[in-house]
């Protein structure tokens, strides 16, 4: 059944490239909608588009055609016109720039998320002989769109540091399912980090942990670490002497969920990168809680919004070696209490963390 057959209006939603494998929450975002069905504009589909719920737009044919788009903003908008949307909503500030033309062609309410790096990294504001698109368009994307959507309070803050609209700033939690939450439980066994083997995800900070543990006689623990990634190889050569430590690479969505209900705790070590990489509010802090996993973070970016020291999980201070050492012998130590805090945790995601109704709250701004 079409849209308007079901009473439906469009939002267009825009991003670069859709779906990419690590972008799940993409489509997260549009699953609790009722009232507008989203239509999907992208420069490039691949990867997981068969999961996208909606139709599929494309900006412009081959290589050439994407790259003048990007440069200009012009394509053919007869069949986005067709739809009558209510509203464009844009992934990622650089989406947001690249959007903002269809936008205004269409005389359409432009809102755009912002999930993180995209908000932090200091390339997005280097100075540059030749300004980048997000660079050029900035000015008119803080006076046009109608509203920025932060996955955390953490990115607002960076982005009104950063001169955007104190008023046009929305912190937008991504939800999660909580139909199935896990009861938690006692845990015996492994500790467990889920991402991808990069700067921010501070892996090289929990091996360096790990290691002043063992020099000064203490306990280690054992720890999977379960993705890839650029700095794998390093990674692995720091872990050489770490017997502990076991590297399972890239993992399919049912072997982490088993990692997940196995593990005697997520460990979630994010930090600053040195290009200024921030997590927005990482991804599987949620899904540990919904696991009934407990977590043991440090206080970076969004983590601290849904875990409360000492009340939700553990938080340890970011990029540092002697305080995450601290943490991990603390965890231990109140291995009876971590049950209590993961119960705490799944109250405070079912809260505000809801991907059902975190997607009725995005479909009200949108049409609004």
């Amino acid at each position: 059944m079409s849209a308007s057959a079901a009473g439906l209006r469009h939002c267009l939603v825009f991003r670069d490239k859709l779906l990419l494998p690590s972008e799940g929450f993409i489509k997260s975002h549009y699953e609790g909608f009722d009232a507008l069905c989203p239509a999907f504009v992208a420069n490039r589909f691949g990867w997981c588009e068969a999961e996208l719920n909606g139709a599929k737009y494309g900006t412009a044919r081959g290589l050439l055609g994407q790259f003048l788009f990007k440069q200009t903003g012009r394509m053919d908008l007869t069949d986005l016109r067709a739809l009558n949307a209510l509203s464009l909503h844009a992934h990622f500030g650089r989406g947001g720039a690249l959007a903002l033309p269809i936008a205004k062609a269409l005389n359409l309410p432009l809102y755009v998320t912002f999930h993180g790096g995209d908000a932090t990294k200091n390339t997005h504001r280097r100075r540059r002989l030749i300004p980048t698109i997000y660079q050029r368009r900035l000015a008119d994307l803080q006076t046009y769109a109608r509203g920025f959507l932060c996955v955390s309070q953490f990115v607002a803050q960076r982005l009104q540091d950063q001169g955007f609209p104190a008023d046009k700033l929305i912190t937008h939690y991504i939800g999660i399912d909580c139909t199935h939450l896990q009861p938690p439980r006692r845990r015996d066994g492994r500790l467990l980090f889920i991402g991808r083997l990069v700067g921010k995800k501070g892996v090289d900070i929990l091996l360096a942990a790990l290691r002043q543990m063992q020099a000064s006689g203490q306990t280690v623990p054992g720890v999977d670490i379960a993705g890839s990634g650029p700095m794998e190889a390093s990674l692995r050569q720091m872990a050489a002497d770490l017997p502990q430590v076991r590297f399972l690479g890239w993992q399919t969505p049912p072997q982490l969920a088993r990692h997940l209900a196995e593990c005697s705790a997520v460990i979630v070590p994010s930090r600053e990168a040195d290009d200024g990489d921030c997590e927005g509010l990482p991804t599987v802090v949620l899904e540990a809680i919904r696991a009934g996993a407990p977590v043991i973070a440090t206080r970076h970016a969004g983590i601290p919004e849904i875990i409360d020291d000492g009340i939700t999980g553990l938080l340890a201070v970011e990029n540092d070696v002697g305080a995450l050492a601290e943490l991990l012998n603390q965890a231990d130590a109140m291995r009876e209490d971590l049950p209590q805090m993961a119960v705490a945790a799944q109250t405070r995601l079912r809260q505000d963390f809801n991907a059902k109704d975190q997607s009725k709250r995005l479909q009200e701004y949108l049409m609004a």
